[in-house]
């Protein structure tokens, strides 16, 4: 190895590390200050470093639990079932979409991918007031439905496996079709398991764009029971007095159904399901 790609790579490592460093620095101190039990010692003179292990213990988050309304597990289990929904409605359709736009030749394909396209360029902010009012017609206001399915199908999903459904050879579809395999058949026995990784990447993304959605659950719910802890941490903020206690406690535990997510599907990201899978 020549003596630049060295100096390059011990350059490159460097730096990687030390972005590394400067993401997981405020995180870390979001864990450790989430045990301090006195808040007034973390924002002393500002936002105080020094932290001491008798100033630690694990009473914010008991109160998480102990709470009298119990806020903190229902919005807990209002994220779960709407990141689920989100992200299982999300994978079927925009992959169903992004299929059929892909393989099938018909009229008007052309102007309907340059609608989806154009899509991703209007302003989620834009469409907030017609959304809300659609889902008052629709009587899904403060109800998981009314969350999930504005968005649940975008036009970037839809891209992203028309993309990946190219790379897939068609000798695929051609031989299931002569065994007497209808198109949606084809669709979830022959073309949902090699686009696996896709799935896997999709997924990651989705999971994370429900799981951190701020905005439109805060228009839809109306109920405190009904928040998704992206709202509900927000009510612990309030001009009557800020419970940062129970803030950083919620938050670190909040970080654990995504972290889940992105472990789980690492394997997904593997590519080339397809080699090998068509012979002669």
């Amino acid at each position: 190895m020549k003596k630049k790609d060295v100096i390059y790579k011990v350059i490159t490592t460097v730096i990687l590390l030390l972005m590394s460093v400067c993401a997981l620095v405020p995180f870390v101190y979001l864990i450790i200050a989430s045990f301090v039990e006195d808040m007034s010692q973390v924002f002393k003179n500002g936002l105080s470093l020094q932290i001491t292990p008798d100033m630690l213990g694990i009473k914010n988050y008991l109160m998480l639990f102990t709470e009298d309304d119990r806020s903190y597990l229902y919005w807990y289990k209002n994220s779960i079932i709407i990141t689920l929904l989100f992200t299982v409605i999300s994978l079927f359709f925009s992959s169903l979409v992004g299929y059929a736009v892909t393989v099938y030749e018909f009229k008007g394909k052309k102007p309907l991918i340059i609608v989806i396209l154009s899509t991703m360029m209007i302003p989620v902010e834009i469409l907030m007031l017609p959304l809300y009012n659609e889902m008052l017609a629709f009587k899904l206001i403060n109800t998981y439905a009314g969350v999930v399915l504005p968005f649940a199908v975008s036009g970037f999903a839809i891209y992203f496996f028309m993309q990946y459904t190219k790379a897939i050879p068609r000798d695929f579809l051609d031989a299931a079709r002569v065994d007497g395999c209808g198109e949606f058949r084809i669709f979830i026995q022959i073309m949902m398991p090699m686009m696996l990784p896709a799935f896997g990447t999709m997924g990651i993304l989705q999971a994370m764009t429900a799981w951190n959605d701020f905005l439109w659950p805060l228009i839809v719910m109306s109920t405190n029971r009904n928040f998704p802890l992206t709202v509900g941490l927000q009510t612990y903020l309030s001009p009557y007095g800020n419970n940062y206690n129970m803030l950083f406690a919620g938050a670190v535990l909040s970080v654990i159904p995504i972290l889940t997510v992105f472990l789980l599907n690492q394997k997904s990201f593997v590519s080339g399901l397809t080699v090998g899978g068509v012979k002669g």
